[in-house]
């Protein structure tokens, strides 16, 4: 067992080491007595001298029972909210009084700084799909600028223009003697 040990882990400093380990699994399922045990084990990781290394440990790998002083239930909660405040950026707002054009920039400024397209539609009052198209614009590094083979539509065949009488692609066109 020696060998496995390591001097510098947290886990050898912890207030957790001379007390039995079934403290911080409760086995009563819900009620007071489910609340008795997890005060227990909490008592015991309040005082740890490495309570914060321990929490850090626990939210990554989310192990059962009493870890960091937090139950599973409450390490999965810190663990949404700390992924939430990473992703967390300056609010988007849409322009006062802005034109179109000033509306569309910052809509696609704000896709590009990680905002949903559902938070884009209803930050900036437009439709879902005028938020994906420019979703789709801004990461496809046109930015808004026509194309300049085929149509302006994304779905759409290109537009064949004909020369002669006939309008292009009738029967007609197909038929001339």
């Amino acid at each position: 067992m020696a060998g496995h040990q390591h001097p510098d882990d947290f886990r050898h400093r912890a207030a957790c080491r001379s007390v039995d380990p079934e403290v911080f699994f409760p086995t009563a399922v819900q009620g007071r007595e489910v609340d008795r045990q997890v005060r227990i084990a909490k008592a015991v990781c309040n005082g740890c001298p490495v309570r914060t290394e321990c929490l850090d440990w626990a939210l990554t790998r989310l192990p059962d029972g009493i870890a960091g002083g937090m139950t599973e239930h409450e390490r999965r909660q810190e663990r949404t909210r700390r992924r939430g405040a990473r992703r967390r950026r300056p609010a988007a707002e849409r322009p006062a009084g802005g034109t179109r054009a000033e509306v569309t920039r910052a809509g696609r400024a704000a896709l590009a700084a990680g905002m949903d397209v559902h938070e884009v539609a209803g930050t900036f009052l437009v439709s879902l799909r005028t938020a994906q198209r420019w979703a789709r614009t801004a990461t496809s590094g046109t930015r808004g600028r026509r194309r300049t083979e085929g149509s302006a539509g994304g779905h759409r065949a290109p537009l064949q223009i004909s020369h002669t009488a006939t309008q292009a692609g009738t029967r007609a066109e197909g038929n001339r003697a």
